[in-house]
C-alpha cells in the first residue's frame, strides 16, 4: 500500500540521527543557550529601562502624589 503524497514524511530526520555525534548535540544545545541568553539579556534590559523611567517620573512628581491639589483632609503619608 502506497501512502498518499500529503502525509509528511520525517526521511531527513531519520537519515540526520544516526550520522549525528554527541559534539553535534552539545553545538546544537550551547547555540540554543546562547540564543536565549541573548533574549533573556534583552528582556532584563528593557526592565531596567521601565524602572529607571518609572523611578525618574515617580521622583520629578513626588512632591505631587504626596500632596496633591485641592486637598483639604491632611495626606496618610
Amino acid at each position: 500500500m502506497r501512502k498518499p503524497d500529503y502525509v509528511p514524511t520525517s526521511h531527513g530526520a531519520d537519515s540526520a540521527l544516526p550520522s549525528t555525534s554527541q559534539m553535534d548535540y552539545r553545538a546544537l544545545v550551547h547555540e540554543r543557550d546562547e540564543t536565549a541568553y541573548g533574549e533573556l539579556r534583552a528582556m532584563v534590559l528593557d526592565l531596567r529601562a521601565f524602572y529607571a523611567e518609572l523611578y525618574h517620573i515617580i521622583s520629578k512628581n513626588l512632591e505631587k502624589i504626596v500632596n496633591p491639589k485641592g486637598e483639604e483632609k491632611p495626606s496618610m503619608y
